[in-house]
């Protein structure tokens, strides 16, 4: 478990991808915006990360290694270890500013989070770990479900998914690559992502949709969250 960290451990840090009050620390979002999605996103990642790793574990010395992808800041690579993790890896291409910031935030927390400067898609290199969140990218690139899938092979025991998917197409055989209005990227509908995550034949633990409120587009205001548990 981290130590006790001062609320204003983070002071001198420009504003922030998430807010860190989690971790009982004061600090500014860069925008409204990230406030009211990491509202919106927050308790049901959370949620579904604590249970992961609580049937990772049989016993308390059982250890519970965690990744997450797309990790910006890596916030729920922290949160892991913050939940109960022994391990964290926190997995970003590096090309904006917010992964800049992890090493210097998980070390002024006293949480020994491991970066990887790395693609989602390749993956396929590092050793499996117990849990993996795919829970801030896959609506970022053109082929989400190659990303998806390379996301579960890595995934020992649990795939924890989030995505963006639009409100204004209802199609179960929707998906655009790039995203509407956007130059890069693919979206879904809530319908065909369903669909999609329901073809694969995966054991669905729980799954959950709800309204990103700082999205103000339809095209960009759906998310949908998925717990996926591997063997028995």
């Amino acid at each position: 478990m981290p130590r006790m960290v001062h609320p204003n451990a983070l002071d001198g840090l420009p504003p922030l991808y998430h807010s860190y009050s989690l971790f009982g620390v004061e600090n500014p979002h860069i925008n409204d915006h990230y406030a009211k999605n990491q509202q919106s996103k927050q308790p049901i990642l959370l949620a579904y990360i604590q249970y992961a790793i609580a049937k990772c574990k049989a016993r308390i010395a059982n250890e519970v290694s965690f990744a997450e992808l797309f990790c910006a800041d890596g916030f729920y690579a922290m949160a892991a270890l913050h939940l109960g993790a022994t391990s964290s890896l926190g997995i970003d291409n590096g090309r904006d500013v917010h992964s800049r910031r992890m090493t210097d935030i998980a070390q002024r927390l006293g949480l020994n989070v491991e970066f990887a400067k790395m693609d989602a898609h390749d993956v396929a290199v590092l050793p499996p770990v117990d849990i993996v969140a795919n829970v801030g990218g896959l609506y970022h690139v053109a082929d989400p479900e190659t990303v998806l899938d390379a996301s579960y092979a890595y995934a020992r025991r649990f795939l924890i998914v989030q995505t963006v998917v639009s409100l204004g197409n209802q199609s179960p055989d929707y998906f655009e690559a790039p995203a509407p209005g956007w130059t890069w990227g693919s979206r879904y509908s809530r319908q065909s992502w369903e669909r999609t995550l329901a073809a694969k034949g995966w054991r669905i633990v729980d799954q959950h949709f709800n309204r990103l409120e700082g999205n103000g587009r339809r095209e960009d205001a759906g998310s949908c969250y998925a717990l996926i548990a591997k063997g028995r």
